[in-house]
């Protein structure tokens, strides 16, 4: 599935003070984190950012270095999230079977952590990443009196990115308009209201949102623990999901890529299964070649690898 990137970087910032999206966390602007996480993936084609009217020319400025041969577009946001949200959906392009909706507030995002989110979505199943909720939550009314307990066992607190085919996101976003209904503080809201499972997919506690000054201090504190990208996380494990008159050209395309072929399973029942290592840098604008190659309904899924090509 090739997916596209929202980064919502809209929003005033009331409780931080300012437009936080630019403020400066470890010596550059915090949106260019997220950035950075989504450009580096091959499965992201795509990359929409909304932001302030105001800030358009300045984000592009920013992003345009960072992205690469990722595709780039900086719109403008509405007047909530949602509105924003829905503005960036409507801009990824149309070859973006899958959408990804992520808090430019949200810095410190791993690409581990997306995959993982990204496996989880099919046909009329969606996405977030969450972490369980460890404290115990109290319920009050508006004499801030306590009436009651919640049960933490099952309780999520929902992160970003959240997930979704392109097709599903769109439509519930433009069912949300059409209906006029109540307005969502996440995607997460729209796509249960239209009907869709959501599952959680368990995230990061470091895939917070920075929401006060003191936060960037703590991200500031991650990211200098954080080990750098070892050689090995270079190296992806790629599952292909192919009509099986496309194998060949598959296979083809993939040692061209000078990908080491893992195995072949043509047992399944409504598809071949090609598994490969391959470099992240290699697998660069496979998703279109695939497609090309194989139909739209050609799938693939990539997971880190251990292993080290060639070896």
């Amino acid at each position: 599935m090739i997916w596209g990137a929202v980064i919502v970087a809209a929003g005033r910032g009331t409780r931080f003070g300012r437009n936080k999206q630019l403020a400066e966390l470890a010596g550059r602007p915090m949106v260019a984190w997220s950035i950075d996480t989504f450009a580096v993936m091959p499965e992201i084609s795509d990359i929409v950012i909304v932001t302030e009217p105001e800030l358009v020319e300045q984000m592009n400025a920013v992003a345009r270095p960072l992205v690469g041969s990722t595709a780039l577009t900086v719109v403008s946001g509405g007047d909530d999230r949602q509105a924003s949200a829905c503005n960036g959906v409507h801009a990824v392009p149309e070859h973006c079977a899958g959408i990804l909706i992520h808090d430019g507030a949200r810095p410190l995002v791993r690409p581990a952590d997306v995959r993982a989110a990204m496996r989880a979505v099919k046909p009329g199943v969606a996405a977030l990443l969450a972490t369980r909720v460890v404290d115990t939550i109290k319920v009050a009314d508006e004499n801030d009196k306590v009436v009651r307990t919640l049960e933490r066992a099952g309780l999520w607190a929902a992160q970003t990115p959240q997930l979704a085919s392109a097709r599903e996101l769109v439509r519930a976003h433009d069912e949300a308009v059409r209906h006029n209904w109540p307005r969502a503080t996440d995607d997460a809201a729209l796509l249960e209201r239209a009907g869709l499972d959501v599952v959680v997919v368990a995230g990061s506690p470091e895939n917070f949102k920075v929401t006060l000054p003191e936060d960037l201090e703590r991200a500031e504190r991650i990211l200098a623990a954080r080990e750098p990208v070892r050689d090995e996380e270079e190296v992806l494990l790629v599952e292909c999901f192919v009509a099986p008159r496309a194998v060949d050209a598959v296979l083809a395309e993939l040692e061209a890529r000078a990908a080491r072929i893992d195995g072949v399973d043509r047992d399944l029942p409504s598809a071949v299964a090609i598994r490969a290592h391959v470099s992240n840098a290699a697998l660069r604008g496979f998703g279109v070649r695939l497609h090309a190659l194989a139909g739209e309904d050609a799938l693939f899924t990539t997971h880190l690898s251990p292993s080290v090509l060639g070896a």
